[in-house]
């Protein structure tokens, strides 16, 4: 069988980017600051190649467009998200706990991503790819969300104020809108934010 040039490029590509090497990293992290700097419009592979000095045969030996490589910092920012709502040992055991840690890092998650954060909710309406990946992640935080509320329900002395989906769409709603707003606030009204989202959180479950 004869593989033409392309289709050997786009397996190296394919096998780059499983392996997520310092090189892809660096891409990444370059191409993330652009689209918040400057927008997806302005920003362009010869804008993320000069801010990660590196040519545009190295770009393209990692991503196949500035479309690629934005689908990747959205995955990443995705899954930020979601480890965001993870926490692990015995700090996992005190619920209450558990929602401080995680509230704190959602909304950290969303002050440092918020521009690009800006530019998937955009594109989710224009790019199916993107949309599908931003659905997915809104669906998958907000069953998390609800099941760990209704375990908090199941174990500690608590009385929710509506059932805890609502309450789940509500604070996720809270904390993805309401910090996107503070992302050029300063760090003291960053935290106050974080403060008191925590605070109505608790309240909205039921903890006393």
């Amino acid at each position: 069988m004869t593989v033409t040039t392309s289709e050997a490029q786009q397996r190296a590509r394919s096998a780059r980017k499983d392996n997520d090497g310092p090189r892809r990293r660096e891409l990444l992290r370059a191409a993330s600051a652009c689209f918040a700097e400057l927008g997806y419009d302005r920003t362009t592979v010869e804008v993320i190649t000069t801010r990660a000095e590196v040519s545009r045969a190295t770009f393209y030996a990692y991503f196949s467009s500035k479309d690629e490589v934005f689908h990747a910092v959205a995955a990443d920012v995705c899954e930020e998200f979601l480890e965001s709502q993870h926490v692990e040992g015995p700090a996992s055991e005190d619920l209450r706990e558990v929602l401080r840690t995680t509230t704190k890092a959602f909304v950290e998650a969303v002050y440092t991503n918020g521009r690009v954060l800006e530019l998937i909710r955009h594109r989710a309406g224009l790019d199916p790819e993107v949309g599908r990946s931003w659905a997915t992640v809104q669906t998958r935080l907000i069953r998390r969300y609800t099941r760990f509320i209704e375990r908090i329900n199941a174990t500690c002395d608590v009385t929710p104020c509506a059932p805890p989906a609502r309450i789940a769409q509500t604070l996720a709603d809270a904390q993805l809108a309401g910090a996107a707003r503070l992302v050029d606030a300063s760090s003291r009204e960053q935290r106050r934010y974080t403060s008191d989202l925590t605070a109505i959180s608790e309240r909205l479950i039921g903890f006393a």
